[in-house]
């Protein structure tokens, strides 16, 4: 494979041999898309192609259209036209071209072909896609999947194509992928796809699976007749955790999806029309955070914007959604009864009550205060900004603000209200009525009102309650420990291994998504729901869940720790706790002026660089400058690095959040064993441990803070 740009150059593509049928049910204005269809199947430069338009027609002067049709156009390819006027359902045509698949592609097929094409009239399908398919077929081959691709459409209005049959952006990190080089292919919240492409494996594996027969494909899946004609091998033999077998790229670096994956559905239905939900998201902006992935697959911390626990203003775990913002400033003006911050309460000294959540939306997005438009709006998990909350007390309840300090609470009154009601408020109003169904799910009122979650984003007050209207509480605290788990590493007391939380499929626990969810759409039959639990290392948890499941030890306010040091979890499967310890070594030097000291550290840097699979944080207490003492550094070690003035007693600052920390003299010698050392230490009750000549290790900074006094030689 060759990679120009954007385009893929497919030798395999080139020597294809294809069968292709398109399925037209006769209208003579749509001629015009059909026309372009065969128009670009005549570009495509492979060995072979014999093409067959399925219709509903018996009308012979529409039939000579037709073959009239396909002769200017495809030339010298073998065309013909089949009719199928007697069916008893309409839809049915959409599934006629399945004997072709059967008898002429795989039963009597002599060599004759080497890849089938199932399409729709208006899918415009380039030679460019189909060096992709070819291609990523063969990448994609050892896991399971299948290349897929994203339907788009052409927007007046945002001037720009738009994806079809999404509702929200894609936060990639949440969704299954595999990362291949610079692109992440990953599992779309809705898979569906107009279109199939088979080569003989596919296509021998497609006719014995029950996507193949029109009643057997209900068992499938629930989409509608048309639908499922076009789903191919999508939810046939899915390797877990993947929700469907198809999987779309997305440029790593861009957040982007390659052109070569975009198909175009000519007639805009969706986006031109206003009144679908459909349509709105612009290819551009349609998937964010992808670059957060590291090439194992893992949050690359290096290259995330997560938000440490106690930053909460309005930053999120992933990124702000720009589409989906100026979208809602969009239909905001013209409606009255969306959600606005407009008339909230700043209230000081606000009693702060134990049970606060997220609100968690029919659609599984999460609802927050927008404060560019002033409005309550809802966005995917990792694109949504953590920043309103519902504070429950019984059947009563409140929105709340939170800012980026603890004292910083601003009340959101969810109904309109004088100009004077600040005066009738005090701090613990709880100016909410709590609904709760049997579902775990709640009910907001406000007044005669309730609180409901539109497609457009926007929340609105409703006249009624139902599905919309009904939210699931995902803890305040188990958001900001998950933020804790992925931006640090912690070691398992349980299997002595070092973990952050990795990226992985989630959803909030529905037994069945909504068509409309931002996670998962369209879920295999029989495909393990991974997403319903957050697995961290031999801990799972949920979230959806109202009692707490991570607790963690509380920080030393005196030294101005901010991380803690120790963290338990409930395990939502066993329900029994696994601890866990924060695994962030500081190797700490004490650096003296003289010549031999430099050639000291670089020989015990040297030594450290070369202990396997310890990822630690390099201290130098030195009068030296930072830029001379940063090129004693390796490379590995550098960037986060700590320079600390000598001269100054009792100069810690910025190391208060490491743990353990090694006290080494310069000179010392690591070996190879000091990551299963700190550990070690960690794990037990001791705190500290001699790691060898001029090495010793303390379970945290106050114990070396208290130790050092002990030390021979220079120290702070």
């Amino acid at each position: 494979m060759r990679v120009l740009s954007n385009h893929i150059i497919s030798e395999n593509a080139q020597g294809a041999r294809i069968l292709c049928a398109i399925t037209f049910h006769f209208d003579r204005t749509r001629l015009g898309y059909l026309a372009e269809v065969l128009r670009s199947l005549a570009e495509y430069p492979v060995a072979a192609m014999d093409v067959i338009i399925v219709t509903n027609t018996l009308q012979k002067d529409e039939l000579s259209l037709l073959n009239r049709l396909c002769r200017e156009t495809l030339p010298p390819n073998e065309v013909s036209v089949r009719s199928y006027g007697d069916l008893t359902d309409g839809w049915d045509l959409t599934w006629c071209h399945k004997t072709i698949i059967a008898r002429e592609f795989i039963y009597e097929n002599p060599g004759r072909y080497t890849h089938f094409i199932y399409l729709e009239n208006d899918i415009r399908l380039s030679f460019l896609n189909f060096c992709y398919f070819v291609e990523y077929r063969e990448a994609l081959r050892r896991f399971g999947l299948l290349p897929s691709f994203i339907r788009v459409e052409y927007s007046k209005a945002l001037g720009g194509f738009t994806a079809s049959d999404v509702f929200w952006p894609v936060y990639v990190p949440v969704q299954s992928h595999v990362v291949l080089g610079d692109m992440v292919l990953v599992n779309m919240p809705n898979p569906y796809n107009p279109l199939f492409i088979l080569d003989l494996e596919l296509g021998a594996e497609y006719v014995q699976s029950p996507s193949f027969d029109r009643q057997a494909s209900g068992t499938v899946c629930p989409w509608g007749v048309a639908e499922r004609a076009a789903m191919g091998l999508c939810l046939e033999n899915v390797p877990a955790p993947f929700q469907s077998r198809y999987v779309t790229p997305v440029y790593r670096k861009s957040d982007t999806a390659p052109a070569f994956a975009l198909v175009w559905h000519m007639p805009n239905n969706y986006a031109d029309n206003p009144r679908s939900a459909l349509g709105k998201v612009r290819v551009d902006r349609m998937f964010i955070g992808a670059g957060e992935l590291g090439q194992d697959g893992r949050w690359s911390i290096a290259n995330s914007i997560a938000v440490a626990a106690d930053d909460r203003g309005d930053e999120s775990l992933g990124t702000s959604d720009e589409s989906g913002r100026s979208h809602a400033r969009a239909v905001s003006n013209a409606d009255h009864d969306t959600v606005g911050a407009g008339a909230s309460l700043v209230l000081e000294n606000v009693l702060s009550l134990p049970d606060q959540y997220y609100l968690i939306t029919h659609h599984d997005t999460v609802v927050f205060l927008d404060t560019d438009s002033r409005l309550v709006r809802h966005a995917p998990f990792g694109i949504a900004a953590w920043s309103l909350v519902i504070e429950l007390a019984g059947q009563k309840g409140r929105l709340l603000r939170r800012g980026k300090s603890p004292g910083e609470v601003r009340q959101l009154s969810a109904g309109r209200f004088d100009s004077d009601t600040s005066t009738k408020m005090v701090p613990t109003n709880l100016d909410c009525d709590i609904e709760n169904f049997s579902d775990g799910s709640i009910g907001i009122r406000a007044g005669d009102h309730y609180l409901g979650s539109d497609l457009d984003g926007l929340v609105r007050l409703k006249d009624w309650c139902r599905d919309w209207e009904r939210y699931q509480l995902v803890r305040e605290d188990t958001i900001e420990g998950l933020t804790l788990l992925r931006r640090y590493s912690w070691l398992s007391h349980t299997d002595r291994r070092v973990h952050s939380l990795a990226a992985q499929p989630i959803d909030f626990g529905r037994e069945r998504p909504a068509e409309s969810s931002a996670l998962a759409a369209s879920l295999a039959p029989g495909a393990i729901a991974f997403r319903r639990k957050v697995a961290f290392g031999p801990a799972a948890l949920k979230l959806i869940e109202r009692r707490p499941q991570i607790v963690f030890e509380p920080s030393n306010a005196a030294l101005e720790q901010l991380i803690p040091e120790r963290v338990k979890i409930l395990d939502s499967d066993t329900e029994a706790q696994s601890v866990f310890s924060l695994f962030r070594p500081l190797i700490h030097f004490w650096l003296g002026n003289d010549h031999s000291e430099f050639e000291k550290l670089r020989h015990s840097l040297d030594s450290l660089s070369r202990v396997a699979g310890l990822d630690a944080t390099i201290c130098i207490a030195s009068t030296q400058s930072k830029t001379h003492l940063r090129q004693l550094v390796p490379e590995k070690y550098r960037n986060d690095a700590l320079f600390l003035d000598a001269d100054t007693t009792g100069a810690y600052a910025g190391i208060h959040d490491y743990h353990p920390v090694v006290h080494a003299y310069v000179g010392c010698t690591f070996g190879v064993d000091l990551k299963e050392g700190l550990i070690e230490l960690l794990l037990s009750l001791k705190g500290e441990l001699v790691l060898g000549s001029g090495l010793t290790a303390y379970a945290s900074l106050p114990n070396f803070l208290t130790q050092s006094e002990n030390l021979d030689g220079p120290r702070l």
